[in-house]
Formats: C-alpha cells, structure tokens, sequence
C-alpha cells in the first residue's frame, strides 16, 4: 500500500492509476493519508491549549515569528519526497505505538508541573510517531527529517536570553577598549565618554540566534546528506549569529560615538543589525554550498513487501488517535488526587522583628499566580530587609512557581548588575542565588531560591523534577520562591553582606514555616 498518490504519469502517457491494481493502490493511498491526517488532528485537538501558545508565541514573540513558515517548510519537505513516499508499503508499527505511548506519558508529566514547552515538543514527536504506528517503519524513516523540522515551531529557547546579554555586553566592552574607548562596566550596563549604554533584552541576539539555528537546519538537511556535514554546518549556524550581533553590537555603540551620537540610533540601529545578519546568512550558505552531497538514490527494493490488510491500518489509526485521550484521563485523576485546600501562609519565625514602611524604592518581585504571597520588610541592625515568598499549591499553566510570567524586578527602575550563586556559608544553609541590582547609587542583593516540598534548589528544572517526584509520591505540588533583599549605599558586596547576615539567623526557621505550610 501507498502512503502518498503518485501524480506524474509514465513515459507512455498513461497514468500509473490505469495499470494492474493502480486503481486499488491509488484509492488505497489516499485513504492512508486521510487516516494519517485525521489521526494529527485528533492529536492537536486533545492538546488545544497547549496549541493555542505556540501560536499565540508566533504572533507575539519576534524570535518565533517565523512560526508559520516552519509548517510551509514541513509540507515542502514531504512533497520534495513523495517520489519515495508514494512506493511505501503500509505496515502498522507496534514500536512506533509505544512510542507514541511513551509521548503521551511525557506530555502528561509536562502538564502535571506545567512546563508547557515539554508538552509542545510531546505534541510534535507525537504526529510522527503516529505516522510510525500507523504506516510502518518504512514511512517512518522517510518522515522523520521533514516532521523533525516541526520542533522549530516550539517556542522555546528565551531562557538562555539572560545569558545572551551577559555576552553581548562583555564582548561590546572588550571591543571598545581594544578600540581605545574608555569603558566602565557594570553588569549589561557600560558609559564612554560619549554617553551611556545598556544591553536590553532586544539586545541580546535571541532573534537572530533563533532564526540562523531554524535556516541553517533547512539548508543543511537540503544541502547534505552526511550526518557530520550537517552537524558542522549546524554548529556554525549557532555561533555566526552571535558573533553577528557582537559585532552588530560594538559597530552601533562606535558609530553612535563618533558621530557624536546622531547615528546608530532609532531605525538606522536595526537596519545595521538586519544588514550584518544578513550578510552572514549569505556568506555561511555560499561557503557551505561548496561542499554539496549529491541527491541519495532512492532504492525501490526498499518499499518492498506486502501491505497490511486495511482494518489493520485503521485499527492502528483508532488506537493512535484514542492514546492521547487515555493520558489527558491518567493526568486528570492525577490532577485530583493532589487537590489540596489554599494555604494559609504564617511565617512564625519572622515574627519577633520590626516591621519596617514598605518603600517605593525597593526591589518588589512580582509572581502573579501564586496561591498567597507574604511581601514585608523587616528591620534588620537598624536596616531594612525585604522578605518576599510566593507559594503554589495545585500549579497550572499561568500559575506555576517557574513561568516567564514572573518577575523578580518588574519595574524596570532598577538596573540589573551583577548574577553569581552565592556561598553556603556553612553546612545546613541552602544554596542561593545573587541578583545585584543598583539604582540612584543604591544597590540592592537579593539571595533566592526554590523550596519544593521540603527540599531547596536554585536551578528551574530541577525544581520541576522535584514537583514530578512530589506528585507522583502523591504528596501535591507545593512549593514557594523566597527572596531575601538587603540594601547598602557603598556597594554591592555590602548589601550581599547584608544579606547573608539575616539568612544566617532566619531562612532556616523560615524554611521550617514552609514546611509547616506545606502539612496543613
């Protein structure tokens, strides 16, 4: 059996649906499709939601705004090999449906600790391995390079933006002062003698990072056939766009400079970025194009064989389309099983200090969707100490402790300085993580960390795996962010000093309240 029909016609002139048994095959194949077909959409629509992001991601995200040309890709990719896809003998796959099973599980722990970009990229492994379990090992193997392509409609990739500033900036200071520019640094924020620059989040290349990575991959699977031409190519589409925006970077702070800061600036900033990356792309690809693979011969003597008998197929197609249903059913007992009352948040070891006048001025974090959120500033030696703690309990997607949502300076009034893990300082203090940040000559450090269901972490998935391991233990998702900020008008090292001296005395008694919290 066919999985595609076939549209050319022979050497004769007549079509290949007028010979022995063309008819049936013909009738057959497109059957196949439309099976295959309505299988994907059944699959898309149990995971509607989730659906819903990625394209919500297309439309406002500028770094996935390629989006809907990743699907024109995908369909182009499948025609350019219906030669060898109309020859398929269609045979149901018992791996390709444990596979598929193995998705669904996936999908559902991404659902149980929210991490919507698991669940995205189940969905995509999901329709091609629904192509495995209904037409074959065969099919399979001839979809997989096309369907792979889908992965670039995730949105994913903006946690590493922070990381993508840092450099930029680094590389931009480093560039000045090979130029002879003074700089003075301080963090993603730098002066020189001309005016005062900072590396925002439009910045940091994540645009160009995104784009280069999906368009290098369309050229190298067209352009070669070898596994380590393709993964070559690959590593360069990941370090020419950073190497693009650094210089793109250093060449607008040195024209803004010398030209007294009338150009480099507004339309003429992007126009120069789009103009480097642009130039980039073309060179990568007339460099890369030199060492082209021939087009791989197709082997009919593969597509041989009988196909399977067609309640075979749509029995497959059925069970296919049923899989992820029966794991939304496992999810949704799961779901309930750890359904707990709203909390009711008392920091009991917080409760012999002063309480300090909030000020405007201070570092507020903002978590949107926690359960109950404890906000107060404390004084600390004659200091004021801002404690900050979100907990969730039940999370779902828009109200999970790790989202993009939340914000540890919301405002913008403070600029960000400085990132390190900080020391434990001694044996039971739990890790934290420094962010400094400075304002009017003020400097803020704040330590914070995760607490999941007694235990600490400052990394994001591991706080997932935690909850993974909680629920499944079937002891509920609870979990907080605690931020601990002090201030200090002298440096940074000052307010971490700060900082560190409260949690010394009090994050052990406060973790205990969380604990306490957690077994109402």
């Amino acid at each position: 059996m066919t999985l595609l029909n076939r549209q050319a016609h022979d050497p004769g002139g007549v079509p290949p649906s007028v010979s022995a048994g063309g008819g049936a095959a013909s009738g057959r194949s497109a059957l196949v499709l439309a099976v295959v077909v309505l299988v994907w959409a059944a699959i898309l629509l149990s995971f509607r939601p989730h659906v819903a992001l990625v394209l919500e991601a297309w439309e406002t995200l500028p770094s996935h705004a390629h989006g809907y040309v990743v699907l024109l890709v995908v369909a182009y990719l499948l025609w350019i090999k219906r030669a060898q896809l109309v020859q398929v003998k269609c045979r149901p796959s018992l791996k390709g449906l444990v596979v598929l099973n193995l998705l669904g599980m996936a999908a559902l722990l991404g659902n149980m600790v929210s991490v919507a970009a698991l669940v995205q990229f189940a969905v995509v492994f999901m329709i091609f391995a629904a192509v495995w379990a209904i037409a074959g090992d065969r099919a399979a193997r001839l979809t997989l390079g096309p369907l792979s392509f889908l992965i670039f409609a995730v949105p994913f990739g903006h946690d590493v933006l922070p990381i993508l500033m840092n450099w930029t900036a680094d590389a931009t200071v480093v560039a000045l002062r090979e130029s002879g520019v003074p700089v003075y640094q301080e963090g993603r924020n730098f002066v020189i003698p001309s005016g005062r620059w900072s590396v925002i989040e439009a910045c940091g290349g994540i645009r160009y990072l995104m784009t280069s990575i999906f368009i290098g991959a369309f050229f190298a699977y067209l352009t070669y056939t070898r596994p380590l031409k393709r993964a070559l190519f690959m590593v360069w589409a990941l370090i020419m766009p950073l190497i693009a925006n650094w210089i793109r970077a250093y060449m607008i702070v040195m024209v803004a400079h010398l030209t007294g800061n009338e150009w480099g600036l507004g339309m003429s900033h992007l126009a120069l970025g789009w103009l480097i990356f642009g130039v980039a792309i073309f060179v990568s690809f007339a460099i890369g194009a030199r060492w082209r693979d021939p087009a791989p011969v197709a082997d009919p003597a593969a597509a041989g064989g009988q196909p399977a008998p067609l309640w075979r197929i749509l029995s497959a197609a059925v069970v296919a389309a049923l899989v992820p249903y029966g794991w939304h059913l496992a999810s949704g007992l799961v779901e309930s099983a750890n359904d707990g009352a709203a909390p009711s948040l008392v920091m009991a070891s917080l409760a012999g200090l002063e309480h300090a006048a909030a000020s405007e001025e201070g570092v507020r974090p903002a978590f949107p969707g926690a359960r109950v959120v404890h906000q107060a500033t404390y004084l600390f030696n004659g200091e004021p100490v801002d404690v900050f703690i979100a907990y969730y309990r039940d999370q779902k997607q828009g109200s999970e402790m790790v989202s993009v949502l939340n914000k540890l300076e919301p405002t913008g009034d403070w600029s960000w300085s400085y990132s390190a893990n900080v020391g434990r300082g001694g044996p039971d203090m739990p890790g934290r993580l420094l962010e400094g940040y400075v304002r009017n000559g003020r400097h803020a450090a704040m330590h914070h960390l995760y607490w999941v269901g007694g235990m600490t972490t400052t990394n994001d998935m591991g706080s997932k795996l935690m909850q993974i391991l909680a629920r499944l233990r079937g002891k509920g998702d609870d979990s907080a962010f605690v931020a601990i900020t002090a201030y200090s008008k002298e440096n940074l090292e000052a307010a971490s000093n700060r900082t560190q001296a409260f949690e010394a005395k009090y994050l052990d008694g406060l973790l205990r309240d969380l604990d306490r919290v957690a077994g109402q």
